[in-house]
C-alpha cells in the first residue's frame, strides 16, 4: 500500500500497527479523481501540484491504524534514501491531510486525535479511549495540518483509525505538501 517504514520498523510487518487495505488513484485518472483534486485545492487554498495521489482506504471488521503522524521526520528515515530524497532532508514535507469518509460505519472506526488540546504523548498508540474522536459518516471531511505555521513538524497532529467493530469503513485522503511535487509518485 505504499507505506514508508521508519528505520526502527524495518523488518517488522506493517500489520502490527495497520490492518487496513489501500490503493492509490493516479492524478487526473478520471472525473471523480479530478473533482477530489480540485476540492482539495479549494479547501486548502494550496495548488494541485502540491498534492499526492488520492489514497482510497478500506477498513473491515477489526481493522485499524494505530496513532501516527503523516509528516516524515527526517531523524526516523535516515536509512531510507527514497524518503530522504522526497523530503529533501526535511525541507519538504506533508503539510496537510484532507480525509473524506465515503461510508457510514455501524460501530467503531472513528478517527482519533489523542493529543487534542495539548494532551501528553500516549504510551499505547492503539488506545482509542482518549482524545478527539470523529465518527465516520458518509460525506464528512476532516482537514488537519501536520506542520505548524512556521513549517515545523507538529507532534499534536498525531492521529489514528480506531478499530471497526461493526461494518466496513471506506475513506479517501489527499496529502498536501508544503512545496510542489516535482517527482513522480511510484505506487
Amino acid at each position: 500500500s505504499g507505506v514508508s517504514l521508519m528505520d526502527h520498523d524495518k523488518g517488522k510487518p506493517a500489520s502490527n500497527w495497520r490492518t487496513s487495505q489501500s490503493t492509490f488513484l493516479p492524478s487526473g485518472q478520471d472525473a471523480v479523481v479530478r473533482v477530489l483534486e480540485k476540492r482539495t485545492a479549494s479547501l486548502t487554498r494550496i495548488p494541485m501540484n502540491h498534492q499526492e495521489h488520492v489514497q482510497v482506504l478500506r477498513y473491515g471488521n477489526g481493522e485499524k491504524y494505530d496513532a501516527h503522524h503523516d509528516y516524515f521526520n527526517p531523524a526516523m528515515y535516515q536509512n531510507d534514501k527514497n524518503t530522504m530524497m522526497q523530503i529533501q532532508n526535511g525541507k519538504r514535507n506533508r503539510l496537510a491531510t484532507v480525509f473524506w469518509y465515503l461510508s457510514d460505519v455501524e460501530k467503531g472506526g472513528e478517527t482519533i486525535f489523542p493529543r487534542h488540546n495539548g494532551a501528553p504523548q500516549p504510551s499505547d498508540f492503539s488506545d482509542c479511549s482518549r482524545g478527539l474522536k470523529v465518527r465516520p459518516e458518509e460525506g464528512k471531511v476532516i482537514i488537519f495540518y501536520s506542520l505548524d505555521a512556521a513549517g515545523r513538524m507538529d507532534p499534536l497532529s498525531l492521529h489514528g483509525a480506531c478499530k471497526v467493530d461493526e461494518g466496513t469503513k471506506w475513506a479517501a485522503n489527499k496529502w498536501v505538501w508544503n512545496a510542489p511535487r516535482e517527482y513522480v509518485d511510484n505506487y
